[in-house]
């Protein structure tokens, strides 16, 4: 059960590869401000698909949380 959740706590993007957390994307030096944007966007919209289909996955909420700090930082670094 834990690879479940784990599977959830993980993002891998086709074109920027994988993140273990939305602070690894915050990290990545190679990344925009708006493609750190647009990959924690494209991340909550899979968590949200997961939700739709099982609301009760495992890690999911933590996860969730997790991306919205990552938008809040990432908005505070653009002021």
């Amino acid at each position: 059960m834990a690879t479940e959740a784990l599977k959830h706590a993980r993002f891998d993007h086709a074109q920027h590869g994988n993140y273990d957390s939305p602070d690894d994307v915050l990290k990545d030096d190679r990344l925009s401000a708006t493609e750190k944007q647009a990959i924690l966007e494209e991340w909550r919209s899979s968590l949200q698909h997961i939700l739709n289909n099982d609301p009760d996955a495992p890690q999911v909420e933590a996860t969730s949380r997790s991306l919205d700090e990552a938008v809040e930082r990432l908005a505070g670094m653009r002021s």
